[in-house]
């Protein structure tokens, strides 16, 4: 399989290609999503709303990560669509998605997120403390350094998760893969959600003005509302990210068989 297949040129076209029999399946469960969490952020403050906010990221967000995933790879791979058979894997995968999702995160952060933490809090508070300019830019720039390795690792192992429905894996196998996998294509990796990312800033402009001054705002998020339109963008955009993700992923496993 030539490098070509994993080029914007080639990725785009094949996901519109596929959109109109994709799109509005996951958009379903991106709305379940969004109802979850509306719901959650509309709690009193209390032990109850602590409980729900951690349920909905640990449960039902792996679960409809896994389906949407195992719906789109039954349409690329042109098998008979089967949505109930895509959430019984969603539900099937979700702890090995977990611990794949944790293990991965881990190995991301682990060599040099420590320190970049204590740099970040080091920028924190001599940019809140009004301190010179060398005492600014010298741990901004340490987090720079910093965030490079965490960077790197990350595309390295991008496709730790849809590997789980292209291939069979346990929850650390897909680890070694991905990195296998990405081998040499560091930069298709790397710039493969740009054009989505333009999308759903170009979305959420607009819908942050419309949202914005409504109640609905605060309950979509919670800590700016001004932005709120961008949860609404993210969920509108999502099902085009899942099938992209997808389709990367089958490119990659193609292009190494």
């Amino acid at each position: 399989m030539p490098q070509s297949s994993l080029s914007l040129q080639s990725l785009y076209p094949r996901l519109l290609a596929v959109t109109p029999r994709i799109y509005w399946p996951l958009l379903v469960l991106q709305l379940v999503a969004l109802v979850a969490n509306l719901g959650v952020n509309s709690l009193a403050d209390g032990p109850g709303r602590g409980a729900a906010a951690a349920l909905v990221p640990l449960v039902l967000d792996p679960i409809l990560t896994g389906t949407s995933l195992a719906f789109a790879c039954q349409v690329l791979t042109a098998a008979v669509p089967d949505f109930g058979a895509a959430l019984t894997r969603g539900v099937r995968t979700w702890p090995v998605l977990i611990a794949t999702s944790i293990l991965t995160v881990l190995a991301a952060i682990a060599p040099t997120g420590w320190l970049f933490y204590f740099a970040y809090r080091r920028f924190e508070q001599a940019f809140q403390g009004h301190e010179g300019l060398v005492a600014v830019a010298l741990p901004f720039a340490l987090m720079i350094v910093l965030a490079v390795p965490g960077i790197y690792l990350g595309v390295r192992l991008f496709v730790t998760v849809p590997l789980h429905f292209g291939e069979s894996h346990g929850p650390l196998s897909p680890l070694p893969r991905s990195w296998q996998l990405t081998r040499g294509r560091w930069w298709s990796a790397a710039v493969a959600f740009l054009p989505l990312g333009l999308l759903v800033l170009a979305l959420g402009l607009p819908l942050s003005l419309l949202v914005g001054p409504t109640g609905l705002a605060p309950l979509l998020l919670p800590g700016n509302p001004g932005l709120a339109g961008g949860v609404l963008a993210l969920r509108l955009v999502g099902p085009l990210g899942w099938t992209l993700y997808m389709i990367y992923c089958l490119e990659l496993i193609k292009c190494k068989s």
